[in-house]
């Protein structure tokens, strides 16, 4: 598994998936492997073989964080335009973990994509409760709060990008540049 991650960010994707389907032979229950290369063979579209890796991986009772492969399905949906999959794996690792950032963080950025911004509010405010903000996360509060028509909170979200993440495309976005 890490030699196959190794070739993979050496861009030996030959050698990668080799290494992968060889860690799983050795141990078919690995969720991690089963994880990296279901990420591995989305990244070389072969979505339909990844969510199967990404699924092998959760169902496993032993695995400690299903929420990641749940997730990371929810990317590679959502990297195959199928917005519905990929809320629905985002849901399933809210319900296994309703604290892990990355997948509210979809979640949020989802909901401010289909116009429904009490949702991606909501959000946006359990993402906060559980990681500091970050760039993307204050400009989707921006974008949120200024179509809820909530001042403060905009004007709120605003200044946190402007001046934690001055040099981010979010705060040029922000500023018209």
């Amino acid at each position: 598994n890490a030699i196959a991650v190794l070739y993979e960010n050496l861009g030996e994707t030959g050698k990668a998936d080799e290494h992968f389907r060889r860690a799983l032979s050795l141990d078919p229950k690995n969720s991690q492997a089963h994880n990296n290369y279901g990420s591995f063979l989305c990244r070389n579209q072969r979505r339909d073989d990844a969510e199967q890796h990404f699924l092998e991986a959760a169902k496993n009772p032993l695995y400690e964080t299903p929420e990641v492969a749940y997730t990371n399905a929810g990317i590679c949906a959502n990297t195959a335009k199928d917005s519905a999959k990929a809320e629905e794996y985002w849901r399933k690792a809210l319900s296994v973990n309703p604290r892990f950032p990355a997948a509210l963080l979809h979640m949020a950025r989802l909901n401010v994509n289909a116009k429904n911004f009490l949702q991606a509010r909501a959000y946006l405010q359990r993402l906060h409760e559980v990681a500091k903000p970050n760039a993307e996360s204050l400009w989707l509060g921006v974008q949120t709060e200024r179509v809820l028509g909530d001042k403060n909170a905009e004007a709120s979200y605003s200044m946190l990008l402007k001046n934690g993440f001055p040099d981010s495309p979010q705060a040029k976005q922000l500023l018209g540049q």
